[in-house]
């Protein structure tokens, strides 16, 4: 799965097999955002995924 910081815009490559749940959270590493991943359910098409802190804080 296609990540892209909402912050920077650095991309990420996301093996969803390796996730352990149906979310992960992870710090850009480019610029700190907190960027929160969804794995796709069964049945709908891969897309892409526009990340960003949920909770709208920003590391300055």
């Amino acid at each position: 799965m296609l990540v892209i910081c909402e912050e920077c815009s650095k991309k990420y490559n996301i093996d969803e097999s390796k996730m352990k749940g149906d979310r992960a959270r992870f710090s850009c590493q480019e610029c700190g955002n907190i960027i929160v991943v969804v794995k796709q359910k069964n049945g709908l098409p891969d897309g892409l995924n526009v990340a960003s802190d949920p909770a709208g804080s920003h590391r300055d």
